[in-house]
């Protein structure tokens, strides 16, 4: 997957952030596994770390029912929503 692929939506709105890594390779392995699962995922930076982010949902409870799902489905530890 080529890195446009993972890049930011445009517009606002809620999203699930599902990991953050220091290594860019890191964060794309997580990033094609939940794409190829059908997650509308892509990656942003935050200083030195590359955070993994499913979305962006209308509203909150969507993305808390996609949080859900990640947690159950795909063993992600903790899902954090931000906007």
């Amino acid at each position: 997957m080529a890195a446009a692929a993972l890049a930011e939506p445009a517009g606002s709105g809620f999203v699930v952030q599902v990991a953050a890594v220091r290594k860019r390779d890191e964060a794309e392995v997580i990033a094609r596994r939940l794409s190829a699962k059908g997650y509308p995922t892509f990656i942003t930076t935050a200083g030195p770390n590359f955070r993994v982010r499913v979305g962006k949902y209308d509203n909150r409870s969507e993305a808390e029912a996609v949080a859900g799902r990640l947690e159950r489905e795909e063993r992600v530890r903790r899902p954090w929503i931000t906007r």
